[in-house]
């Protein structure tokens, strides 16, 4: 059973509410993360499905540290397969076969598109073995396209380029500078040839993950439901960081 006796009042129902929303607001080292990992021990224990029980988070580092906390709170659950067990044990007189029990998924908002486009991404006219593409590798695609579009003698940071163009993508074109038509338009064509450049090569960036996972929703209804029905109870640490794109 787990003991809620380390929570004070207020983090306690937080943890025990499990009907509908909740927001938590709290300053910095009032135990959020607590609240947050014991609010999923106290889910499972309370016979949700693990596997319906998902919490996301920013960073791998802070993912690691819940799933940690989490499994120090929840007891080692097996459960058994027996399938035609006969007198003896198993089909072979051995002793069934004893495999972990599911677990809530915990990870970051990168992590859980990856999980869900490796599922769904054909709809979208990728392959499944899809590559992500790391910083280098973007900046070495922006290079190629700024060689074709720059005025000769033009030295543009593909950097700089290259943080716009994500800036844009994640619903930052309302910011002070795209009101600006020739940086926009540039964002613009740029964007487009930035994201041919990566669907030839099947390969998609950080952004994508996430942007990727937003149009299989809007496109395919049925992928976003299949994903409504195994995430039922779900949870977002330092809710307040997200972005136009993450909030979606």
């Amino acid at each position: 059973m787990l003991n809620l006796s380390a929570l004070n009042p207020q983090q306690r129902q937080a943890v025990e509410t499990i009907r509908g929303p909740v927001l938590i607001l709290a300053g910095a080292g009032t135990g959020k993360t607590r609240v947050i990992t014991y609010r999923i021990a106290h889910l499972a224990e309370s016979g949700m499905a693990a596997e319906n029980i998902l919490g996301v988070t920013f960073t791998n580092k802070a993912a690691r540290e819940m799933n940690e906390r989490v499994r120090k709170l929840l007891p080692k659950r097996r459960r058994s397969q027996t399938k035609h067990q006969n007198s003896r044990g198993g089909l072979d007189g051995s002793d069934p076969q004893s495999t972990p029990s599911p677990e809530p998924t915990i990870c970051t908002f990168h992590s859980l598109c990856v999980r869900i486009l490796r599922q769904h991404i054909e709809k979208l006219g990728y392959k499944r073995n899809f590559v992500i593409y790391d910083e280098s590798e973007q900046i070495s695609a922006i290079k190629k396209i700024l060689v074709r579009i720059s005025a000769k003698g033009e030295k543009t940071d593909p950097a700089a380029i290259l943080a716009l163009l994500s800036k844009f993508r994640n619903g930052g074109e309302r910011a002070t500078a795209f009101a600006d038509e020739s940086i926009r338009a540039m964002a613009e064509h740029i964007r487009g040839r930035y994201e041919s450049a990566l669907r030839a090569c099947n390969a998609v960036d950080f952004d994508d993950l996430i942007l990727l996972t937003l149009r299989l929703f809007a496109e395919h209804p049925e992928a976003l439901e299949t994903c409504r029905a195994r995430y039922r109870y779900v949870m977002v640490y330092e809710y307040q960081d997200t972005n136009a794109a993450e909030f979606k």
